[in-house]
């Protein structure tokens, strides 16, 4: 069997959850406010089924998801908590008619993000005979989906007149929450709030609105509303290196292997594809099976450092597909079989996934998002 796997540890998750849950309470104390957990892309890498099923158990109101598919495969598992569906109808592979009827049968919430969607789910819900459930996204500045800002009003005044979907929510998304300079954030939250404003004063109000993504989550309590939209704080990680250390968090996900074979090369000798490393003297390296196949990320090549018996120890050569090759030395006390720490945090030794990513100009989302299915996931502490 392999032994490369990524170690899901959910006491980890419980603690980032109840991490954010003392922040955002803490300030605003006697307010209500729900927490959507994002769990897309596969719960950021980790596994959309387990990870959510502990978000649920763990008390969280709402699980977001990008598209259709992923959250027709979530409510699989998840019965009852609401499902809010990111993307729009266009983002989806099925065909409308067939994607409203899902939409109906696994009670999930839409993403309406144009006039044409609302008056689409108005339609075919005449077909049933319960109301969808929708929140309007509308783009304050992040310009990808959304209801233009400036237009907003008129547009949501028409989507109110519409009989049959329920305008349950609303929400934006920032740009740029995860940078320290917080200027475009609070410009995108005066031109939600104003929108806000004036729908009240013509009598539209949602009994949810969200705008906080990770990085307003730790640094911008104006945007809490009544819901917050953690997604890589939950797996432990902050969004942006201008707001650590707004709460204390730790990445759940360890990617671990076994050192598989060592060999002793001479001084002069080159290692891997391309010739990117020779030897300065004899010494052994050892061969570890993960590689880019694993969503290790090749541009750590002769960057990166694996823990062996809590010591550091120099990736070499290019990352190949399916295998790296480590330093040992002229001496060294590994065998066969032992654990390496390729990403993660244990015993106060880090090698996190921020880490990594600053190493080859990523950033921490693309590092864990990137383990392969192919990659094993085991969880503890469940």
């Amino acid at each position: 069997m392999n032994p490369t796997r990524a170690e899901i540890d959910f006491a980890k998750l419980a603690f980032n959850v109840e991490q954010i849950r003392r922040h955002i309470h803490g300030e605003y104390p006697k307010r209500k406010i729900k927490i959507c957990g994002v769990v897309k892309a596969n719960a950021y890498g980790h596994g959309i089924e387990e990870v959510s099923r502990k978000l649920v158990e763990l008390g969280i109101d709402f699980l977001g998801v990008a598209n259709y598919d992923e959250a027709i495969r979530l409510r699989k598992f998840i019965p009852n908590t609401p499902i809010l569906v990111f993307g729009t109808l266009i983002h989806s592979k099925l065909e409308p008619a067939k994607y409203v009827s899902i939409l109906h049968r696994h009670n999930l919430t839409a993403t309406v993000a144009s006039y044409d969607t609302a008056k689409f789910l108005n339609e075919y819900s005449r077909k049933f005979k319960s109301k969808f459930k929708v929140h309007i996204k509308v783009d304050t500045g992040m310009r990808r989906i959304g209801l233009d800002y400036k237009g907003a009003f008129k547009t949501i005044q028409q989507i109110a007149a519409l009989k049959n979907i329920e305008l349950e929510g609303i929400f934006t998304h920032f740009a740029a929450s995860e940078e320290k300079n917080k200027t475009f954030s609070k410009l995108q939250l005066r031109r939600f709030n104003k929108l806000l404003v004036e729908l009240k004063k013509a009598g539209i109000e949602f009994p949810i609105v969200h705008s906080a993504n990770s990085g307003a989550v730790l640094d911008l309590k104006e945007s809490y509303f009544n819901m917050v939209r953690p997604g890589l704080l939950l797996y432990g990680y902050y969004p942006g290196s201008g707001i650590r250390n707004k709460i204390k968090l730790k990445p759940i996900m360890n990617l671990k292997s076994k050192v598989t074979f060592i060999k002793k090369i001479e001084a002069g000798e080159s290692v891997s594809y391309g010739r990117k490393y020779f030897a300065r003297q004899n010494e052994f390296i050892g061969s570890i099976p993960i590689g880019y196949g694993d969503g290790y990320q090749r541009l750590l090549t002769n960057k990166a450092k694996v823990l062996i018996n809590k010591k550091l120890y120099k990736q070499i050569g290019a990352v190949t597909m399916d295998w790296i090759m480590v330093e040992l030395g002229r001496k060294y006390n590994i065998k066969i079989g032992d654990d390496v720490l390729l990403m993660g945090e244990e015993n106060g030794d880090n090698i996190g996934a921020d880490k990594l990513a600053r190493l080859c100009g990523k950033i921490p989302y693309e590092m864990i998002c990137a383990v392969a299915d192919r990659v094993e996931r085991v969880y503890l502490n469940g």
